[in-house]
């Protein structure tokens, strides 16, 4: 739980000596599997959330595209076990498997590949002689996007992207963003390895997120865990459940099935909330996913309440904001969007990143006298079992942060922008990693503005350039959508290096290998996919396909439409800050302060939008169970919640795999 306290209070004193460490031994051939199954995912994610529209595979917190091929190792590896052990996976080989597919399959997805290259390619198929594009499209170095010549077969189609014209078309974008998003990458590991000790050893977050592949992977995955009963029992309700929907909207639409989604017309209940003041319920909708069931199950009890509870509250703010006329025709726009609650999130997520470092600074002061004056202060930290060496750590972040900052200068931003920019979304990453150690979300979102958001709505478009608000557009393709955001996972990768033995180097080594693998597959993948299908036709994604355009009707709208420095925007920041300030230091206070800051900052990013209910039947079963029954019933049923995540988990990517031998277009089984 985050709260102020003194650094006295840590578990581990900087100084205080490690014990020598022990790792598991770690082969190639667990590299090589990992290195061989990266392509092979990537593109089956791909096709899955690009061509059939099935589940999300990969924008997950715990990615469903990396488990699947965990459970058919285990199988593989349990067998081998008893017939020849000698081939068997250990523990720390299956999760090191894990752990570089899961650190690296997000940059094949949501906000991250499948956005930049319809964000390089958009322009010139989208403009018009009335959208204004003509008149920054000449600002655009045309050093980042593909020739113009590639545009056609990409959204016509029937195409390959295998010729030769189409490869030296785009083989300049994809070595320049490949090196960017390396960097960019490389930057978030640099300051989750500065991090890890004091998240894990002295605050000991629950990291929820990393407690499954450890429990199901256990002694090579001949576990009692798979002999448990009620695991099984779970793992055929989530089956069920979720095969009945996918055979009753993609096979018979006749077959009887069981609600699930909040996009279900029945859960939908702002329509039944549409008179003043309970129309400010707004979108209000109930969803009943058994995998956000059984992960919030896991959460500690205060932080899932939180969740639920702050989303409620936001809820009956704007039925109050109703009731006193705010939102009534002529109130003025500003008045309109009282409570503010994207600007509160923003300035909950700056609030949680500053208290993460302040509440770190101790350790980072002695990590950096470690790296840099080690023979000179008593207070140097052992850094030998860290991910990378805290020396290596430091440099990579003075390296890696004026790199992207010469890089948005490069494209077009002013460079206080550039600077603003890269330090309000790095502070952004770090809040997001944090709301995943603490709350293990199934999906999250950054606070609605996201960071080019926050600058320009509150200083006001006319106070930036032209120049710097292309080159904002050209970025937003990482700033709009944080569900497959690499940090939160690279945290977890780390816990379960520590969890499992795993030699924390051979991790780093590994991930950034295969951070590059993954890059590159995911250009080849996402390419040929549109080349072949058309991302113009109605085959694939529309939304995807839209983020072509997405970025730059934003900034039309600011460069037609200029506006000044906003004080209503600012100040509601402020507030999003200060309260988030307070429940901290209310937390520090009183031990029986039953609310979570965490719980502030997730209820204002909209996953609540479709996880409240969910999470409101995990805390309700987790509390009931612990009131009446204690840890002793506790200890008994995890492994049914357990079991929920991996039913769901393991029919969804049954039904994906159909969906991609059949060609048949898909059931997205979540989020909605």
């Amino acid at each position: 739980m985050l709260q102020i306290q003194n650094p006295a209070d840590n578990d581990v004193s900087p100084s205080a000596p490690l014990q020598v460490r022990r790792y598991a031994p770690l082969s190639l051939r667990a590299l090589l599997i990992a290195i061989a199954l990266s392509p092979l995912l990537i593109f089956w994610s791909e096709y899955t959330e690009t061509v059939s529209k099935g589940a999300d595979l990969i924008a997950m917190s715990l990615v469903m595209a990396a488990v699947a091929p965990l459970l058919v190792l285990i199988a593989i590896n349990v067998t081998l076990k008893r017939f020849v052990p000698r081939l068997a996976l250990t523990q720390a080989e299956l999760l090191f498997i894990y752990t570089l597919n899961s650190t690296t399959l997000g940059i094949c997805g949501i906000g991250m590949m499948q956005f930049l290259n319809a964000t390089l390619i958009g322009a010139p198929q989208f403009r018009t002689p009335t959208n204004g594009y003509d008149k920054w499209m000449h600002d655009v170095p045309a050093w980042t996007v593909p020739n113009k010549s590639a545009v056609a077969d990409y959204y016509a189609g029937h195409s390959s992207f295998f010729t030769p014209d189409h490869v030296a078309a785009w083989l300049g974008p994809i070595l320049i963003w490949t090196g960017f998003i390396f960097v960019m990458l490389f930057c978030m590991y640099c300051m989750g390895a500065l991090l890890r000790r004091q998240w894990v050893d002295r605050e000991r977050l629950m990291f929820p997120i990393t407690i499954i592949p450890l429990e199901i992977t256990a002694n090579g995955g001949d576990t009692p865990i798979w002999r448990n009963k009620n695991l099984w029992i779970a793992f055929g309700i989530s089956c069920v459940l979720e095969s009945l929907a996918a055979i009753h909207y993609s096979l018979v639409p006749t077959a009887p099935y069981l609600p699930l989604k909040p996009s279900e017309p029945v859960f939908n209940l702002g329509q039944y909330l549409t008179s003043p003041p309970w129309s400010g319920f707004g979108y209000f909708a109930l969803g009943v996913y058994p995998l956000v069931i059984g992960l919030v199950f896991l959460l500690s009890l205060d932080v899932s309440f939180s969740c639920w509870f702050f989303y409620i509250l936001i809820k009956l703010e704007n039925v109050l904001c109703v009731a006193l006329g705010f939102r009534d025709t002529g109130a003025g726009a500003g008045m309109a969007r009282i409570p503010y609650t994207g600007e509160q999130d923003a300035g909950a997520f700056i609030a949680i990143a500053l208290i993460s470092i302040a509440y770190a600074w101790p350790h980072l002061r002695s990590a950096f006298r470690t790296a840099f004056m080690p023979k000179s202060h008593g207070d140097a930290e052992d850094d030998s079992g860290e991910p990378m060496r805290y020396r290596t750590a430091y440099l990579g972040l003075a390296i890696s942060i004026p790199i992207m900052i010469a890089f948005g200068v490069a494209i077009g931003l002013n460079i206080w922008v550039s600077v603003g920019f890269f330090l309000i979304f790095l502070m952004f990453t770090i809040t997001f990693a944090r709301i995943r150690a603490e709350a293990g979300i199934p999906w999250g979102y950054g606070p609605p503005p996201y960071a080019h958001g926050t600058m320009v709505n509150t200083f006001g478009s006319e106070n930036f350039s032209d120049h710097s608000l292309v080159g904002l557009a050209y970025l937003r393709w990482f700033d709009s959508d944080y569900r497959d955001l690499t940090m939160p996972n690279q945290m977890d990768a780390m816990k379960i290096a520590e969890n499992a033995r795993m030699n924390p180097r051979q991790l780093t080594a590994g991930v950034l290998l295969m951070v590059v693998i993954a890059t590159l597959s995911a250009w080849v993948s996402e390419l040929a996919i549109y080349y072949h299908y058309g991302a113009s036709s109605a085959i694939v994604d529309s939304w995807r396909t839209a983020q072509g355009h997405y970025p730059f009707d934003e900034l039309t709208a600011y460069l037609q439409n200029p506006k000044p420095f906003d004080t209503d925007i600012a100040s509601w920041t402020v507030v999003g800050g200060l309260v988030t300030l307070g429940l901290s230091k209310l937390r520090s206070m009183f031990v029986w302060w039953p609310l979570n800051p965490i719980g502030f900052v997730v209820a204002g990013s909209g996953a609540m939008d479709w996880l409240w209910f969910s999470t409101f039947l995990g805390w309700m079963c987790k509390s009931v169970i612990l009131r009446y029954g204690g840890m002793g019933i506790y200890r008994k049923v995890l492994p049914f919640f357990i079991g929920l995540v991996l039913g769901d988990y393991f029919i969804s990517a049954v039904w994906a795999i159909f969906y991609l031998c059949t060609g048949l277009p898909g059931y997205r089984t979540f989020p909605i």
